[in-house]
């Protein structure tokens, strides 16, 4: 089934509130890290659900899907450790910064397009590079009430990832939404669970049944109402609005966590330089998505 293509303006407010649903995403990887499962397998959990409700809807229409096997399969690899990664440093990283690194997507992007698919960059492209990497260093010397640890090096790599998924959803425009989204999530799980053994922070056996059954209700909640329908959403609608549009519109995320980390974790404090460092971070995200040369939006959903 294809939707009739929404309006811009219908396509900017589902894109605003879809992203501003992940800028939660903390709030339930922190209350399942309370009921005391390890944040992993918190994260791998909360993908399960919508991993098997999107697989079950693929193979029901698997004729649409199996000529694009192949790619979704590599876009959902980058995608899912991208969100894997991000998920993993919202736990052993504070929330703002481990949001306002991710947040250095567009210093990635511009540098894989420049390099990988031979784009011409722009002085406003340089110039959001050298803001995002500027404030990349200031926020990692301005200290906070969290150490630095490896949840700060998580939240950068899963930029970088994320940034090559978003590159290969462009050129694979035609992979259908449902299969591609369902392959995210079966690799954000599993990498989730790999980093977690990786770190020692997680063993490869799930939490104990009596937990399981007690957290059950939110995975189940959290993963097929909010998560499953916004990621789907916000893929989707952006077949429909100009790429620079999308970006601003995806800063919803950002600014949610941010807010509700800062009024509900009285922890969550970083020091002016880091919040300079924080600043120009998002800088670099209005450079790159107000100022740089716009390509037209697709109108042609797969």
């Amino acid at each position: 089934m294809r939707l009739n293509p929404p309006s811009t303006e219908a396509a900017s407010v589902i894109m605003f509130i879809s992203a501003s649903l992940w800028g939660l995403y903390w709030m339930p990887l922190r209350y399942l890290e309370d009921l005391g499962m390890d944040g992993s397998w918190s994260v791998a959990l909360l993908n399960v659900p919508a991993a098997i409700a999107l697989l079950g809807l693929a193979a029901w229409q698997w004729g649409r899907h199996r000529p694009f096997v192949q790619k979704a399969i590599l876009i959902g690899f980058f995608t899912g450790a991208g969100l894997a990664l991000y998920g993993v440093s919202l736990v052993h990283s504070s929330v703002v910064r481990a949001t306002l690194l991710f947040y250095l997507t567009p210093v990635w992007s511009t540098l894989i397009g420049v390099i990988w698919l031979c784009e011409r960059a722009t002085w406003q492209r340089w110039a959001a590079i050298a803001a995002g990497l500027t404030g990349l260093l200031l926020m990692m010397s301005g200290g906070g009430s969290v150490p630095l640890n490896i949840g700060d090096a998580f939240a950068i790599l899963s930029g970088m990832f994320w940034a090559v998924g978003a590159s290969l959803i462009v050129r694979h425009s035609d992979v259908p939404v449902p299969g591609m989204v369902a392959v995210q999530f079966v690799f954000t799980a599993l990498i989730a669970i790999l980093l977690g053994v990786a770190t020692a922070t997680a063993s490869w056996m799930p939490p104990p049944m009596p937990l399981l059954i007690e957290a059950g209700p939110t995975l189940l909640g959290i993963s097929i109402i909010l998560f499953l329908p916004a990621v789907c959403v916000i893929f989707w609608v952006q077949k429909f609005l100009f790429p620079g549009r999308a970006g601003l519109l995806m800063m919803s995320e950002a600014l949610m966590a941010v807010v509700s980390a800062s009024l509900l974790l009285p922890e969550e404090q970083m020091s002016l330089v880091a919040w300079i460092g924080a600043a120009m971070i998002v800088s670099a995200c209005l450079i790159e998505v107000l100022l740089a040369p716009q390509q037209a939006p697709k109108t042609n959903p797969a």
